[in-house]
This record gives C-alpha cells, structure tokens and sequence, in this order.
C-alpha cells in the first residue's frame, strides 16, 4: 500500500494491513524498549521527589518536580501505546501533551532555587531582592504554559479530523520559544548574581549560613541545579528546531533524535534534581531560608523590587528608631530633673 493511497484512506481509518508506517502520527513505530526504559526511569525520578518531598517539605520545589515526572510518564505510556497502533490517536495525544509539558514544571522547580540561593549567600548582594526571581521567572512559566496548552489541544483537534497538527504545533513553538527566552535570563541573572558574589568576597556573604554554605551536599545542590537547567536548555533548543517544522518534519519523525536530545536529557534533569536536592544541598537552614524569604515585601510594592531601595528604607526606619529612642531618653532626663 503507497503514502498516497493510505492517505486517500484517511489516518483515523489506517490499520498494519491498510497503511505504511510512515504514515503514522510518529512517523515510525515507537520502540517498546526504549520507551518502556524511560516510563521505568521517570516513575523511579517520580518516587524519589515523592520520598523526598515527605522528608524535607519542600513544596513549591517538589510539587513542580512531581507534576513534570507524572507528565512524562504518561507521555511514555502514550508511546508505549503507540508501539501497538501508531495510528493511535489517545496515544499521539497522551504523547505531545505528556512530553510537551512536563519540562515547564521542571522549569518552574528549577527557577524557585535561585531566590533560595541568593538568600544563602547574601541578599544584600544581589540587584534585585529575592522574590523578584520568585514571581518574574514563575509568572513566565505560567505565560509559557498557557502558550503551550492550546497548542497541544488544537494539535489534538486537528488529529482527531484526521489532518495534520501543524498550526498546533506552531502554536507550541512559540512556547517553547518563550520557555527558552525565560530561561536564557535565568542563567544570565544566576551567572551575575555568581560574579558579584565573587566579587564582593567572602567577607561580605552572609554569616548565619556559612555553615551550610561550606558543606559538600550544598556544593553538589549547585552542580546539580546547573546540569538540570543546561539540560533543559539543550532540550528546549532540540524542541524549537523540531517544532519548526512541525510534527510530520525530519526532526519530529527522528526517533534517535527524540531518544537523546528529548528523553535523555529530561532524565538528567530529574535525576540530578533528585540526587543533588535542595533539601539535603540546604540542609537545616532550609526553613530558615523560607523564614528570611517571607519577610521581604511583595516586589510590586514602593521601593521593593531593587536591594538598594530595601536597604534605604530599611536604614531610615533605623536611623528613625534611634532619634525616637534619643529623643524618649531626652524626656525622661527632663522629668527626673
């Protein structure tokens, strides 16, 4: 049976005996192996976030890394599906959802370490105060998901009337894009907050976290979150190029592609997030660090999203605190007089 005549037969209508598999939503068939290794891989990634959210509470971190490895499961579930019936289209669209959003969690857990780790090092030393990564780095998360979402619903729509999901994909591409413009000036604002640390020596970091600054669980927290976030970004990147041409292009239809450059790097990512978690890389001083986070104002708010505003306002209320004392002890030499 030729391309052609499979396609006069319509997708939604092809079988083993009716259509080549080249005509598949995939475009091959899905290997079972390969996709069965990745399902096992993220549900252990899935497991170890769960032992490890129960025994250090790091919610916003945890729920993040656990709601991107359930996504990717559930994409690998739709492939393994897939390796039956290519022409699937619950597989294709378990698939393109799954896969497709799941690194926007990741990315999320990976954006919430930084206001953490400029804490431990000294806010003081930063250009903006620590909920300015917080809210600007997750209310992009959240723009590029909204961006994806639709993309993957109208990709499925279109599938499901047997035609090509391209202005789906399109859509999907544009948030992607977004993801990797986000994540671009995450590593840029992470890389300057490094070298103002670096500059501003030792001496001037902050003291009530030295001890967990210098253990090794803490050093390899930072490794870690660095590989993580080079993965998505090299991810991120294979999906642009993938998403340009849309899912019947040479890259979507490129299995060893997918396998390295989509699933093997998720999976350093999740195992790296787990192995070099920010509750054992913090330690003790993890609730601390949320304690400090909380008291800093909402970065909307006067003179609360630049550090040098903050420790302006915060020296006058202080020189005020002490004219207020000066002049009470004042009075009360008075009266004794």
């Amino acid at each position: 049976m030729t391309l052609a005549m499979s396609q006069e037969i319509g997708i939604l209508q092809c079988t083993w005996g009716l259509c080549p598999v080249s005509a598949s939503w995939f475009g091959y068939r899905p290997s079972l192996v390969m996709n069965a290794i990745f399902l096992v891989l993220f549900t252990i990634a899935f497991t170890a976030h769960l032992l490890l959210y129960l025994r250090y509470r790091t919610s916003g971190f945890s729920i993040c890394l656990l709601i991107g490895c359930a996504l990717e499961m559930s994409g690998y579930a739709g492939r393994i599906i897939a390796y039956t019936n290519p022409w699937s289209l619950p597989a294709f669209f378990i698939q393109i959802n799954g896969i497709g959003l799941g690194p926007t969690f990741f990315a999320a857990g990976i954006y919430l370490c930084l206001t953490r780790i400029v804490i431990v090092y000294g806010a003081d030393i930063s250009r903006v105060q620590p909920k300015v990564y917080t809210y600007f780095f997750i209310i992009n998360d959240i723009v590029s998901l909204v961006i994806q979402l639709p993309g993957g619903i109208i990709s499925s729509l279109s599938a499901s009337q047997g035609r090509a999901p391209t202005t789906g994909a399109h859509i999907g591409l544009a948030g992607v894009c977004f993801q990797v413009f986000s994540l671009t000036i995450w590593l840029v604002l992470a890389a300057e907050f490094a070298i103002r640390c670096y500059r501003a020596g030792r001496g001037a970091w902050e003291t009530r976290y030295e001890k967990a600054r210098d253990t090794v669980q803490f050093k390899l927290f930072l490794v870690g979150l660095v590989v993580a976030a080079v993965a998505l970004y090299a991810r991120s990147v294979y999906r642009i190029i993938e998403l340009r041409e849309g899912y019947t292009g040479r890259f979507a239809r490129d299995e060893r592609a997918f396998c390295v450059l989509e699933g093997v790097m998720i999976v350093i990512l999740s195992f790296a997030t787990a192995l070099f978690h920010p509750g054992v890389g913090f330690g003790d001083a993890y609730p601390l660090i949320t304690e400090q986070k909380a008291k800093f104002p909402r970065p909307w708010k006067k003179h609360g999203f630049f550090m040098k505003d903050i420790m302006r306002t915060e020296a006058l209320a202080e020189s005020s605190d002490r004219v207020d004392t000066l002049g009470l002890n004042s009075v009360g030499k008075v009266t004794k007089s």
